[in-house]
């Protein structure tokens, strides 16, 4: 294979990779060590990583995160970046604090690169560590053009790997702020949680009051707002639907669309039960 030919082929791989190309993937299409070499003291490649080559252009798209990028792309060097299936035997799901990382929540210390596979693997990268658990596909999103665990797989592992409250609750505070997890969803998958972190046994919902609260102790003034709407929510629970609707307009009024938005959905779901109920009374017996 010529010179031009093989800078081609490796720019197919690169196109869908940051910019990157592994040394299994040029080999295999035909692209020989030396060429590689050769490429890389003409200045077309640079070494992102062992194995990695990184094309004269494609800094932009590599730039950020790159480190998880070059240890995702070694997880599976040989196969390129769109034909890995999600959860496949060798998939590697970027997780933890890595995780949170690429989601951009919360304000965590991360000193590895942490992944979570199906089965027992090991890395010869020192700052790559990796977790083996079973993921569903449900718990996966994208960030960056990675596969990363969602923000509530995320915390559910940063609680179960002992991270301090502080932390979890900006996590959580961050994630709930930006409408990635709800409130309903987190107390369940929290609860089993709760004993670890001084809570009564089981309490999620006590858990995450205490969480958001430890966030709002390590960084005053932060969670305000939050923790304000969350206190208004528990209390809404006890008011009737004409003061729902009264509340709803003086919200309007007030332009404090957040509290519209929770005001509605209470009043919605109130709907929604009244009508069930109304439908399990109207049914005949014996159907």
């Amino acid at each position: 294979m010529d010179s031009r030919t093989a800078l081609v082929t490796l720019a197919r791989f690169a196109q869908g990779q940051w910019g990157m190309v592994t040394s299994a993937q040029a080999v295999t299409a035909g692209v020989s060590y030396m060429q590689l070499k050769r490429m890389t003291e003409a200045g077309l490649l640079e070494k992102a990583g062992q194995g990695v080559y990184l094309m004269i252009g494609g800094q932009a798209a590599a730039a950020r995160h790159r480190a998880v990028k070059v240890a995702w792309l070694r997880m599976d060097p040989g196969v390129p970046a769109w034909e890995r299936p999600l959860l496949g035997a060798n998939s590697a799901i970027v997780s933890h604090r890595s995780a949170a990382m690429l989601l951009h929540l919360g304000d965590l210390v991360v000193r590895d690169m942490e992944f979570t596979t199906q089965r027992r693997r090991t890395s010869r990268d020192q700052m790559v560590r990796l977790r083996v658990s079973t993921l569903a596909p449900y718990e996966v999103t994208w960030a960056d053009g990675l596969p990363v665990t969602t923000a509530l797989r995320t915390l559910t592992d940063l609680l179960a790997d002992g991270a301090e409250a502080g932390e979890a609750g900006g996590f959580l505070a961050e994630a709930l702020d930006r409408r990635m997890l709800r409130v309903e969803n987190v107390i369940p998958e929290l609860a089993r949680f709760a004993h670890r972190y001084g809570c009564p046994d089981g309490d999620g919902q006590a858990l995450v009051r205490a969480l958001i609260d430890q966030a709002a102790a390590t960084q005053p003034g932060l969670w305000d707002r939050e923790r304000a709407v969350s206190d208004l929510a528990r209390e809404l629970l006890r008011l009737s639907n004409d003061q729902l609707r009264s509340l709803r307009s003086l919200a309007g009024a007030a332009r404090e669309p957040a509290i519209v938005a929770l005001l509605s959905r209470l009043g919605s779901n109130r709907e929604d039960t009244a009508r069930q109920d109304t439908g399990r009374q109207e049914r005949p017996a014996g159907r």
